[in-house]
């Protein structure tokens, strides 16, 4: 008699393939959750900057230093948020309220962003002094990846 103490070269081809099935139909959902994640963690960036832009334009200190007030007037446009420097006294209480420690790492900012690989930007608008709209640009809101140059399907993020 034969005592065989293992598995034999048919039954391992067997699991290879039912753990292959298994993960071609487990992988696109795991992709798409992936995704959510990441368009999500961008939304939440929006959050906290629109916040740190509406209690820097309502800070006190920033309302009796001419020079932001000056600066807050151009926000009613769209701006950049790595585009601050950190020269103003508004500039600076922006930075604060997002962690940021000097203008250098501002710059940086947009790096934060986890949707179309970092190609995007965090733009901000000042409405009034207590509405602030935030957007991030190029991002994959849709959760679609565009087609073609990547950006067709693209849409905004957008924290009103």
């Amino acid at each position: 008699m034969r005592n065989n103490k293992g598995f034999s070269l048919v039954e391992l081809i067997i699991v290879i393939a039912i753990m292959a099935i298994l993960v071609g139909v487990m992988a696109p959902q795991l992709i798409k959750y992936i995704e959510k994640t990441n368009v999500s963690s961008d939304t939440q960036l929006c959050d906290t900057v629109k916040s740190a832009v509406t209690t820097a334009v309502m800070d006190p200190t920033v309302l009796n230093d001419a020079d932001s007030k000056t600066e807050i007037d151009t926000w009613d446009e769209w701006t950049a948020v790595d585009g601050l420097t950190g020269d103003s006294e508004v500039e600076k209480a922006i930075q604060d309220t997002c962690g940021v420690e000097n203008g250098s790492d501002m710059a940086n900012f947009d790096q934060k962003l986890k949707s179309w690989n970092n190609s995007g930007s965090v733009e901000f608008c000042v409405v009034s002094s207590n509405s602030v709209h935030v957007r991030v640009t190029n991002s994959d809101a849709t959760g679609l990846k565009g087609e073609g140059d990547g950006y067709s399907n693209a849409d905004w993020i957008y924290v009103d």
